[in-house]
Formats: structure tokens, sequence, C-alpha cells
């Protein structure tokens, strides 16, 4: 039985499909024009900008973890700013780059660290590979 497809990479099939004159590729990776040149948002300028003209705001290496208001942030969204995990400080945060990069993170902080975790996952793809390369057990299910 072969896996599901995976619905990320079905926009990119999908836009490949449609004829409408009118389509964007808002597949993975980066947006597209019909030419298939890189389509930077409006908006992603915008903030670009402010970001450029912003001089308080420093440009240095961020440390290790990432940027903690962002990690505080992220952690109080996903959890819920009134959860018992971050009122009793029990949630660690860690940025990290692009989706693939932050799996392999996790999944070797699991190897390392917690030797009995099974990995389930629905995934056959790259991201899926993110555990398989760690001594982790890992299983497709489907």
């Amino acid at each position: 039985m072969l896996p599901p497809e995976d619905a990320i990479l079905g926009v990119t099939v999908a836009y490949n499909k449609d004829s409408s004159p009118d389509k964007l590729n808002l597949g993975v990776g980066a947006y597209r024009t019909e030419e298939g040149k890189p389509l930077v948002l409006k908006v992603v300028r915008r903030a670009e900008q402010m970001l450029v003209n912003d001089n308080s705001r420093v440009k240095e290496h961020l440390p290790i973890v990432g940027l903690a208001d962002f990690n505080k942030l992220s952690a109080k969204l996903i959890f819920g700013a009134d959860s018992p995990a971050i009122q009793e400080n029990r949630v660690t945060t860690v940025q990290c780059l692009s989706g693939t990069g932050s799996l392999r993170v996790g999944a070797e902080f699991l190897a390392r660290h917690y030797h009995q975790v099974r990995i389930l996952s629905a995934m056959a793809d790259c991201m899926a590979t993110s555990f398989c390369k760690t001594a982790l057990p890992h299983f497709l299910y489907v």
C-alpha cells in the first residue's frame, strides 16, 4: 500500500494542472510567478523596508537558541498563555532554521535524551527523513 500523497507538495501539482491565467504558485519553499520567477509579496517588501529603516534594531547574530521574545511568544501560541506548562515554566523553545531543520533538531534531542521514543509519521517525504537519520525507531503509518 502506498503512503498518502503529500498535501503540501500537492499544491504545486494542482498549480501545474491549472490553466487559469490568474494563478500564483503558492507551493513549497517559495512563491513563484507563472514565468517561474520568485514572487515576493508586497507585505513582505513593506516589512523588509520597516526593518531596514529601524535604527534601534541590533544587526548582530542571534543567540544560539534564537530570539528570546520569538521563542517565548511561540511557546505561548502553541500551548496557550494560561497553560500549566507555561505557568510552571516547564516549556523550553529553540528557534531553528526551516521546518525540516526544526524536525531534525527535535529528533536529535529525542534520540539523545529519550531513548524509548518511537516516531510514528504519516509523512513519506523529506521531513520524515529528519527522523530516519537519527537512532530513533521511525515508523510510517497510513
